[in-house]
């Protein structure tokens, strides 16, 4: 009784679809039973039963090829509108045999694994882009085959249960040019210290021009800074503009806060969001979810 629900089991998951070289395959069985009627050439027959034979085995042999392998969730990047971000699946063979010429395909991007051993697990990044914000899953993952002959293509869909948060797009005037006018966000400056890789939206008072002079790539001034625990403050309220330009200017602004380890506050949705005391993800999240 187990091994009759094993194979229903088998028969549900794994689907078969033809290829074009099935049709060859038909065309010369056909051609050889003809020939066998025809002239009675009992070659011919053993030559067709073989062939049927064969690509029976091979139907079987490619559903249990890719009947055990599973499909996860391992782990991915955050997820902001409009912008690429990778995820990673755990790709297993729960099988006791070894898997050959698995496909895995996400959307339009596929990538193959010539063999996976028996109880072997191993993992594939993956790219997508998502255009709204908010709660959203990934799509299913396709798994196929033409493993052993290529006949016919074996296939099964595996759906990712996990749910995924977009965040807003990151976009608006950036935080540097906001405060470009105040003391640095760490303080105020005490001393030259050295140079350091160019931020993209610091203000241009801040290139070391002597560094660009000698070829060498873009180079911002370093400071040392006398800390005065100084903390910006955000307010959904008091940006202009409609929700989600509103929602996407506070997401640049706490990405590039978290970038330079700035401290600061953030009011939304009459919450009060404080870096000190909530994680980047959680306040993003809250942005996110308005």
């Amino acid at each position: 009784m187990k091994s009759y629900k094993t194979y229903i089991s088998i028969l549900k998951t794994v689907k078969n679809r033809p290829t074009k070289y099935f049709a060859y395959l038909v065309v010369v069985i056909v051609s050889l039973f003809l020939q066998a009627y025809m002239h009675n050439y009992n070659i011919v027959y053993l030559m067709m039963f073989f062939l049927v034979g064969i690509g029976t085995a091979s139907s079987i042999f490619g559903v249990l090829n890719l009947y055990y392998i599973g499909v996860k969730l391992l782990s991915f990047d955050r997820f902001f509108a409009t912008l690429p971000s990778s995820f990673t699946l755990s790709i297993s063979n729960d099988s006791q045999n070894s898997s050959y010429d698995i496909h895995i395909k996400v959307n339009k991007e596929e990538q193959n694994i010539p063999s996976i051993k028996a109880n072997e697990k191993m993992s594939l990044k993956f790219h997508e882009t998502f255009k709204t914000r908010g709660f959203t899953s990934l799509k299913e993952v396709k798994i196929f085959s033409l493993f052993p002959l290529p006949h016919e293509i074996k296939y099964k869909q595996v759906k990712i249960k996990e749910k995924i948060l977009v965040f807003a797009q990151p976009k608006g005037i950036s935080l540097f040019d906001v405060y470009n006018l105040n003391n640095s966000l760490h303080g105020e400056i005490d001393e030259f210290e050295g140079v350091r890789n160019f931020i993209q939206g610091e203000s241009a008072s801040r290139i070391h021009w002597a560094s660009l002079a000698k070829g060498e790539e873009l180079k911002s001034k370093n400071f040392l800074y006398l800390a005065n625990n100084k903390t910006l403050h955000f307010d959904f309220d008091s940006l202009d503009g409609d929700v989600e330009t509103k929602l996407s200017q506070l997401t640049l602004w706490v990405l590039e806060c978290e970038k330079g380890s700035f401290a600061f506050t953030l009011k939304i949705k009459k919450s009060l969001l404080d870096s000190k005391e909530d994680s980047i993800d959680e306040i993003l999240t809250k942005i996110a979810s308005y």
